[in-house]
């Protein structure tokens, strides 16, 4: 028998995928940088030497996202979720032993299969299947945690690296990882939320026959090289390219001959902006809808690169940054719900992987590609440029797509 839609259940599979999140994506990734000087500094080699490691865990983290849906078939969620947990962990531990760069590669490429496995694919599919009402807060809730993670560990793991060294701070990170996910791992649960006999959240039949907005795609109707689905991976290309001006605020605020100090709190004032925006934009999402919602966001980090190039006094590049931390929500928050609003659930699981890829690629090259962009030219200002143009670009992008699904999806 289906229990209710709006139970205590929904609210605990959301909190114990905000654990997987602060795990997969807040330690994992949003950590790992406050093991690049010193490592280097002990192994003498280049801090690009040693990144590369993170570089390659985040590519194979995008890749095996698009393997996501076959292993779940195969193993089903709790065991691949078990597998993919002690991986991601293990691997991490493992690299409190060795000083060979190559192994390091390997393990940083095992690291990102494991932690791909519960990162982004499976926890907006959580949020999609689990809630139907407040889809937004719930999304913003999920990955607002990796945010809240990276902001809480990164100085932990700093003193941590001083106090007992960065081989035994690898070990605690790993425990870190396993223990965060845990709880999903242990609570009975099921990705289906009908799986255990229940509805998603605030589910209301008649409102869904009353959706304007086509959610009854299916296979027979959608084809990869249709234009809606074509203009929405460029828009998450396009976009997560732009992410990785954030790990420049630094180096450009000695441009603007502006501190040190200022551009490490200007990096701090980012990750500040990326958990607040991330929350912002749930919450709107559930009341503007998703389309409005990814445009206002758009708007919001529009005005932050206009900040960042015009005003050079410290407190406006400080604001400037936390601004410019709304890159960030548009990958993490809105594109998982523009998949679902534009697309369907049924389609989802299979059309969102592949959008998760070509998004992670994006990102993971964004970082080096703006770093060239200063070598050649002397300037971060063509890639504040570029990015206005790229804004400019999704918005156009996301408009016509949003008319072109109406055109394209079959009458309700």
């Amino acid at each position: 028998m289906t229990k209710a839609s709006e139970s205590l259940k929904h609210w605990l599979v959301l909190a114990v995928s905000c654990g997987l999140s602060s795990s997969a994506i807040g330690i994992n990734l949003n950590v790992i940088g406050v093991f690049y000087t010193p490592v280097s500094e002990s192994l003498n080699i280049y801090r690009g030497t040693f990144a590369m490691h993170a570089t390659l865990s985040s590519l194979a983290l995008a890749f095996i996202s698009l393997y996501f849906a076959p292993l779940l078939n195969r193993f089903g969620w709790k065991p691949l979720l078990t597998g993919a947990v002690t991986l991601a962990s293990v691997s991490t531990i493992l690299m409190a032993f060795t000083r060979t760069m190559w192994v390091f590669y390997v393990l940083g490429v095992l690291r990102g299969i494991g932690a791909g496995l519960y990162a982004m694919v499976p926890l907006s599919l959580i949020v999609n299947n689990w809630f139907e009402k407040k889809k937004g807060l719930a999304m913003s809730l999920s990955f607002g945690f990796s945010g809240i993670a990276g902001a809480i560990f990164s100085p932990v793991f700093t003193s941590l690296i001083q106090t007992i060294g960065w081989e035994n701070s690898f070990i605690v990170m790993g425990l870190l990882m396993f223990v965060l996910a845990l709880p999903a791992i242990l609570y009975r649960y099921s990705l289906n939320p009908k799986d255990d006999g229940y509805l998603p959240y605030g589910y209301d039949p008649e409102e869904e026959e009353q959706r304007k907005v086509i959610k009854k795609a299916n296979w027979s109707t959608f084809s990869f090289t249709q234009s809606s689905f074509l203009l929405v991976l460029l828009i998450g290309l396009l976009h997560t390219s732009i992410t990785g001006v954030s790990q420049h605020l630094p180096g450009f605020a000695e441009t603007n001959f502006l501190s040190s100090q200022v551009g490490g709190v200007m990096l701090s004032a980012v990750m500040v902006g990326n958990i607040t925006f991330k929350l912002i934009i749930g919450a709107v999402s559930d009341v503007l809808g998703i389309v409005r919602s990814t445009i206002l966001m758009i708007a919001i980090n529009i005005v932050g690169i206009l900040i960042l190039l015009l005003f050079t006094h410290p407190a406006a590049q400080i604001f400037g940054s936390f601004v410019f931390g709304s890159v960030f929500s548009v990958p993490a928050v809105a594109l998982p719900l523009l998949t679902t609003e534009f697309f369907g659930r049924e389609l989802y699981v299979r059309i969102y992987p592949i959008l998760s890829f070509v998004s992670g690629i994006g990102g993971a090259l964004s970082m080096a590609v703006v770093g060239y962009v200063f070598d050649f030219t002397g300037s971060y200002a063509p890639a504040f440029y570029t990015a206005l143009l790229f804004h400019g670009l999704n918005i156009a992008f996301l408009l016509t797509a949003r008319q072109l699904t109406l055109k394209e999806s079959p009458a309700s």
